[in-house]
């Protein structure tokens, strides 16, 4: 029996939050989709999606992020296997202050008993990360 997506975000946050490369591969389904404003990506394959993933980690440290976490908004059933998924992630500090915010959105796929992610889309995280990183280098 499927768990609910709640134990699914706190794995990918967890995941995040100690750049555990492994750990999110895990959470992403292969082919996956990551949709924005002004573009498209897919990832067919473990090595793009790696690529991918080590870009943000290096992004999250080069800002001093130490950790994630997020607040869930909303959650479709879209089917038996498939959930949609609206968060807020905030991006925290070693003290735990927020440095920014951001929305997303997730296409969950159930592979067996578990969760995978099979599209994103981000609303404004990477608009977020520059407003930031503009705001501290003032």
């Amino acid at each position: 029996m499927l768990q609910s997506i709640e134990p699914f975000f706190k794995r990918y946050a967890k995941a995040y939050s100690d750049c555990a490369l492994e750990d999110v591969i895990e959470l992403i389904s292969l082919p996956c989709l990551l949709l924005a404003d002004d573009s498209k990506t897919l990832f067919p394959d473990v090595d793009s999606l790696k690529n991918h993933v080590l870009t943000q980690f290096e992004q999250y440290k080069s800002i001093d992020i130490a950790s994630v976490t997020y607040r869930l908004q909303s959650q479709v059933r879209l089917s038996d296997n498939l959930r949609f998924a609206s968060l807020y992630w905030m991006f925290l500090d070693s003290e735990g202050n927020e440095l920014f915010s951001c929305h997303s959105s997730y296409t969950l796929q159930a592979k067996g008993d578990a969760w995978q992610v099979v599209a994103l889309v981000t609303d404004n995280e990477q608009e977020e990360f520059q407003r930031y990183l503009a705001k501290k280098h003032k």
